[in-house]
């Protein structure tokens, strides 16, 4: 399972935004955002893809960025394969 709670962290700490200010912009309460951040719950796409609205990011960058729980070492390029294909699947069947 990705980690991408730490890299919307690090997002929000560049920003200096508040839980608050992100959960407002994408619609939901700040303590389900802080479950996002934790990594304690899962969120869909549409969500994921408000979030890199919020950022002026591409979503492939919030995954790229993000690592493998459990400590996996998984390669660069299976990251952005990964990456690739979660856009892919946003793109044509979102």
């Amino acid at each position: 399972m990705l980690d991408i709670g730490t890299t919307l962290r690090r997002y929000r700490d560049k920003y200096d935004y508040t839980q608050q200010y992100v959960a407002d912009v994408i619609g939901i309460s700040r303590v389900a955002y802080r479950k996002w951040e934790n990594n304690e719950v899962d969120f869909s796409l549409s969500q994921l893809n408000k979030i890199a609205e919020v950022y002026d990011i591409p979503i492939h960058e919030i995954i790229i960025q993000s690592d493998f729980r459990k400590n996996k070492i998984v390669s660069l390029q299976l990251k952005r394969a990964t990456a690739l294909l979660m856009l892919f699947v946003i793109i044509f069947l979102g």
